[in-house]
């Protein structure tokens, strides 16, 4: 718990501040929080790939301006010019056209605006929904670009005399990038895109179904009672599935399977049960937060989806304090060859690689401040530095980037300016 009290000061001094909160998104099924020792090698440089300087767009606190800027904090401009909600929250479209800004507002009643804008500062497409935003997968975009799904939450009212409200139904909001609202589904929850042709899977909990939604054809199938998607692998050929999903008092605890859509054949992936995960852009290999007895000897491994052989990452740390590690908190390279992660089980947090076969573990820095991403390239990382009054010798508090390995640290925007910020993918 010593890692959730040291995220929930610096996330309650930078939102009463306007600050960053970073993007941490929350796994369909969280899991236990854990702590190891890792044995490393000795700091090194990565070799990171070669692709177009990212750039990073963040909302600048206390107004509706999205900026965009280099690297290195130079060519600012206001992207949105004061044109999305209060409080929004950045979402790249995976080509890095486009970025969604989606937050909840109340006027007086609470309802949610999304608004897509294109590099020259023109909405492409505006909505508004009842209901507070809440999105489940890392990106509401889907591979494409061309469409999003996401979830709002709308209070049930209470009737007259009753002490308590019924159960809030989610609805999924099902949307085209260009055009709009193509489908709401009441009930639906846990959306997963498939990489290979834009399909939508998604747990209804009216009936506890998992279904298949195709926007393009816009047919339906259910597949399963009793199965909630965790994401599809295998070039869009398999799923994996949670089987017995219970709520917990903290997370959950599912049985994990990988489910073959056509024939209905489920094998067993028992390492990848109540657990965090990250797919490989091939979608052949899953990076997993190991737990149970073998997480002794390493918390991070890899497991192959086709001859499911497992690779752990011996000594290796991963972790956030909490009963979930968010997503951002690992990268493959994009060949999938290399892993890079950061541990924020503890302060100070620190930042590892390693090979895909899980050999070459190597530290490579420990950020004077809070994690706040990976650049699409790896060369680089976001970081939030906070510190109190009393703090000596303290950096300037605020947003601020630096090459991966800690050199060139570069002082991007003041604590106050900045309250949500993102990479720009650059395909």
């Amino acid at each position: 718990m010593r890692g959730l009290v040291c995220v929930i000061i610096v996330l309650l001094a930078f939102a009463c501040n306007g600050g960053e909160e970073g993007p941490r998104t929350a796994t369909p099924a969280p899991s236990p929080s854990a702590t190891a020792t890792a044995t490393v090698v000795a700091s090194s440089t990565p070799t990171p790939e070669t692709t177009a300087a990212p750039e990073i767009a963040y909302v600048r606190a206390g107004t509706a301006d999205v900026w965009l800027m280099a690297a290195d904090g130079s060519g600012k401009r206001n992207l949105t010019q004061g044109g999305c909600p209060y409080g929004s929250r950045l979402y790249w479209s995976p080509q890095g056209d486009r970025i969604a800004c989606i937050s909840s507002v109340a006027v007086p009643q609470v309802e949610t605006r999304l608004l897509i804008f294109d590099l020259d500062g023109q909405i492409t497409l505006s909505l508004q929904h009842a209901g507070y935003f809440f999105g489940w997968p890392p990106s509401l975009w889907s591979p494409s670009g061309q469409r999003l799904a996401y979830g709002v939450q709308e209070d049930a009212p209470r009737s007259e005399g009753a002490e308590q409200r019924p159960p809030e139904t989610p609805v999924l909001m099902v949307v085209d990038a260009a055009q709009g609202t193509l489908r709401s589904i009441p009930g639906g929850e846990w959306p997963q895109w498939s990489s290979d042709a834009d399909r939508l899977a998604y747990h209804q909990a009216v009936d506890d179904a998992l279904v298949v939604y195709d926007p393009a054809s816009g047919q339906e199938e259910t597949l399963a009672n009793g199965l909630r998607p965790l994401g599809w692998v295998l070039g869009g050929k398999k799923l994996l599935v949670a089987a017995n999903y219970q709520e917990q008092e903290e997370g959950a605890t599912y049985e994990a399977n990988l489910l073959d859509p056509a024939t209905g054949q489920m094998t067993r992936t028992p390492d990848l049960d109540n657990t965090d995960f990250w797919l490989s852009p091939d979608e052949d290999i899953v990076a997993f937060h190991a737990l149970g007895a073998r997480a002794r000897d390493y918390r991070l491994a890899m497991l192959n989806l086709s001859s499911l052989q497992l690779s752990p990452i011996a000594g290796s740390s991963i972790g956030y304090g909490s009963d979930f590690i968010p997503q951002d908190s690992l990268a493959f390279s994009r060949d999938g060859s290399d892993i890079y992660w950061v541990d924020r089980t503890d302060a100070p947090e620190t930042i590892y690689k390693a090979n895909r076969d899980g050999s070459g573990l190597v530290k490579l820095l420990e950020p004077p401040g809070w994690f706040g991403g990976f650049s699409p390239d790896l060369r680089s990382i976001l970081y939030y530095v906070y510190h109190r009054p009393e703090d000596a010798n303290k950096l300037p508090n605020g947003l601020w980037a630096s090459n991966i390995d800690g050199s060139d640290a570069r002082f991007l925007a003041e604590q106050e300016q900045v309250s949500w910020a993102a990479w720009r993918p650059t395909p």
